[in-house]
């Protein structure tokens, strides 16, 4: 007999054990503490000698950038820098780094930051050696040539970009998210320092490490996870569930910062194999619309979405909710709702100007997302538009 709960009927997507699962890292990872200071050298083992440094305004006035000069500029480097990059980078901008990299003559790419300029970075690499505009390479494996060799230094614990073989993009024209989706764009090298995040303002601490958080959620819960993910995205809970609220405490803690820095990658390199689910199918036309940035709309969607969720695998979401540390009782998406208030995440999407009346459409558009087929329940625009209502 059919169950159902306050959402609906319960009806599970079926998984399939048999899949084969294809697991790739052309990227090579360095974490530690101080190993920005390895930037030059390792260019210089690539044989490169003329980086352009993709960044924002407010890594650049956080002193961030300089030491990224000062490595590049030590090991004999002309290094160029592009700052322009905004919040959700637009494809117009990402034509213009192109361009400075041509006039520039950088042989290399180093995206400094957060998702927004990492994302604009890789996209840039890829457009200076194949023709064209970023919107033809939307979708997946469009890119033709080998981009620039790409080096992503993250200065937040949130996206992963490092790892990941996606740029997410706003069209400047038609102001929709898109998104480039191809193993060449991903980095060459990684270079992981934790002492970069220790400026990191609550605020940003909190939104970027939900989204780490999300990631591994959504990956663990995917009908396209696997073994080799499960492990790591589990791994990653963990290190949130830890390391979040005293990271967000007290910014100055290292122990928290190297965890949530560790949980953002780790949680990565489970979710690019597997895909993940509603909360990123829903969060991407949240934030087109209505400028929600991305880890605050994953942030005020997961608790619900993965309330959704659990009654269709009860068991796998109980094995998040104990990875996460839920008190005794206590399921995934309250533990998740706690753990936001926690760290100072009370919004509503309501907050930013979402409506009942935007709900259908903002549902219509998540529809389009692959992520939805990855989704552990299925889900249907009546659904998503009912976890919509709960974030109001």
């Amino acid at each position: 007999m059919a169950r159902a709960d306050r959402w609906g009927q319960i009806v599970p997507r079926k998984r399939n054990p048999d899949r084969v699962v294809h697991y790739r890292l052309p990227t090579e990872v360095v974490f530690g503490a101080g190993t920005v200071a390895q930037l030059g050298s390792r260019l210089v083992e690539m044989g490169l000698s003329r980086p352009l440094v993709v960044t924002d305004r407010g890594v650049r006035d956080a002193g961030i950038v300089e030491k990224v000069l000062a490595s590049l500029e030590g090991s004999g480097m002309r290094a160029a820098v592009f700052d322009g990059v905004e919040s959700d980078p637009t494809t117009r901008v990402v034509e213009g780094i192109r361009d400075r990299l041509r006039e520039e003559g950088c042989d290399s790419v180093v995206g400094v930051g957060g998702g927004s300029p990492m994302d604009a970075a890789k996209a840039a690499a890829a457009l200076a050696t194949n023709p064209g505009s970023p919107l033809e390479y939307v979708g997946r494996d469009k890119v033709r040539s080998d981009p620039l060799p790409t080096v992503a230094v993250p200065t937040t614990a949130g996206t992963g970009s490092e790892v990941t073989m996606f740029s997410v993009l706003i069209d400047s024209d038609s102001g929709s998210k898109v998104s480039i989706g191809d193993t060449r764009i991903m980095p060459r090298l990684a270079l992981l320092d934790p002492e970069l995040t220790l400026g990191l303002p609550e605020h940003l601490t909190a939104v970027t490490g939900i989204d780490a958080l999300s990631h591994a959620v959504e990956s663990y819960g995917s009908v396209w996870s696997h073994p080799i993910a499960e492990g790591l995205a589990l791994r990653a809970i963990e290190l949130v569930g830890e390391c979040l609220r005293p990271a967000v405490a007290a910014g100055s803690n290292r122990a928290a910062r190297r965890g949530m820095l560790m949980a953002s990658l780790v949680s990565e390199l489970a979710a690019n194999s597997t895909r993940l689910g509603i909360a990123h199918a829903l969060a991407i036309p949240v934030g087109a619309r209505h400028h929600v940035p991305h880890g605050m709309a994953v942030a005020l969607l997961l608790p619900h979405v993965v309330a959704f969720n659990e009654a269709a695998d009860p068991d796998r979401y109980a094995r998040i909710a104990r990875a996460l540390g839920a008190a005794e009782g206590e399921g995934a998406g309250r533990a998740m709702e706690r753990l936001n208030y926690d760290i100072g995440i009370k919004d509503r999407l309501s907050g930013w100007g979402v409506g009942e009346d935007d709900l259908p459409g903002l549902a219509e558009l998540a529809m389009k997302s692959d992520n939805v087929q990855a989704n552990p329940r299925v889900a249907g625009e009546e659904e998503l538009v009912a976890v919509l209502k709960a974030a109001l």
